[in-house]
């Protein structure tokens, strides 16, 4: 015999009357910080094929940004109020911290002739993309300075102490990116004033962390594989993406090349927050449409194109900067003669440690095998993974 006491069809809706008793027991359990699961029902229905993107996809033009930039440098006056710093928001992201994408937010600052940007520190990982620099200018990142010279990426680690400083009359412009939305949506928000305009220098170059992260490392010391000052320097990136590029073959139908700027100690993503990438999208390249569930925002190097976004087709041109919103399809097209260069940031990282990404139509991230060792013995004496492990390229 089946017993039937609790079986409930669940396509029974209430009738008038069990509608007004669920709506007085509603009303009753929230006013004590209640609430059935039921009413989270149409929530959950609105998410099956995934979230929907949150904000929408944006460029902000160089022709724009840069004159809105130097106004904004006189406006402030010579000392400023703050930094002379302009953050790219985007209007469909309405609640918590301004931000160009739900987890990032990016922009410009300009540094002006002999100034001096105060020391601080926060838990907002950020990052320097230098878009205008001078040789002669510098960050000092943990007590160590960093060159600040066009297409340089300098890094700044979360909780790391951070000030710019100008001696020369020229002034200087950088891309900023911060992992703003993400920090504070886990109210992890923290932000501390060193004290004296500027932080101490460390007293001898070979105190440097940046020094360690580099091919040569002291024996008797551990590695530390995070919160590393480290200067990407373009004149030595440069070279390496036009090795990559000399392979025809090189990248695919979605990224185009994409290279990642890797933490030299450990190889992997350049911060545990974000991943940055160099791009470069050949004459012709005519994307194939994917979607993450991370996002991105970027900022053109060289080069014209398009980038479609759900449907939506964004003119890209030479220092334009863009946003791309989580879970949304998009694709790059090259529309110029020569090679579209795109220097990018990714929450990737981020959404990886909490199991959260997800690509379509197939896995890209990670997924390509490293070139495989051409030799092969004529006369073979060993299996051909004798003694690898499982790990290491066969």
């Amino acid at each position: 015999m089946t017993n039937t006491t609790n079986v409930v069809d669940q396509d029974e809706m209430p009738d008038g009357e069990g509608l007004a008793r669920l709506k007085e027991y509603d009303a009753k359990i929230n006013a004590r910080n209640i609430r059935g699961q039921w009413s989270f029902e149409p929530m959950m229905d609105s998410v099956i094929g995934g979230p929907k993107p949150r904000g929408t996809a944006m460029v902000w033009p160089w022709t724009e940004t840069r004159d809105l930039l130097v106004e904004a440098s006189k406006v402030l006056g010579p000392r400023g109020i703050g930094r002379t710093s302009l953050v790219f928001t985007n209007p469909e992201i309405a609640q918590g911290a301004p931000g160009s994408t739900h987890t990032m937010a990016i922009g410009i600052q300009i540094m002006r002739a002999q100034e001096l940007c105060w020391s601080h520190r926060h838990t907002m990982s950020a990052l320097r993309f230098i878009i205008e620099g001078n040789p002669a200018t510098y960050t000092v990142v943990d007590g160590e300075p960093l060159t600040m010279d066009t297409f340089d990426l300098l890094i700044t680690p979360r909780a790391s102490w951070h000030d710019h400083h100008n001696p020369t009359d020229d002034e200087v412009i950088w891309l900023d990116v911060l992992d703003l939305g993400l920090t504070t949506g886990l109210n992890q928000a923290y932000f501390e004033p060193y004290g004296p305009a500027s932080q101490p220098q460390r007293s001898t170059v070979s105190d440097n962390q940046g020094l360690r992260a580099s091919t040569l490392r002291p024996v008797r010391e551990s590695a530390r594989a995070n919160r590393l000052p480290i200067r990407y320097a373009w004149k030595d990136v440069e070279p390496i993406l036009d090795a990559y590029a000399s392979d025809a073959t090189a990248g695919d139908s979605y990224d185009g090349l994409a290279l990642r700027y890797a933490n030299p100690v450990t190889g992997g993503s350049t911060f545990q927050t974000m991943d940055c990438w160099l791009q470069q999208f050949v004459p012709g390249f005519d994307g194939t449409l994917h979607r993450r569930s991370s996002s991105a925002v970027g900022y053109v190097i060289s080069g014209e194109g398009t980038l479609e976004v759900e449907g939506k087709v964004l003119q890209l041109r030479t220092g334009d900067a863009y946003a791309i919103p989580n879970y949304a399809w998009h694709r790059f097209v090259n529309t110029s003669d020569a090679p579209l260069r795109v220097f990018s940031t990714h929450d990737i990282p981020a959404m990886q440690a909490l199991g959260f990404f997800y690509e379509e139509p197939e896995a890209i991230i990670g997924a390509a095998e490293a070139p495989r060792v051409p030799a092969s013995p004529t006369k073979q004496t060993y299996r051909s993974d004798a003694f690898l492990e499982r790990d290491e390229n066969r």
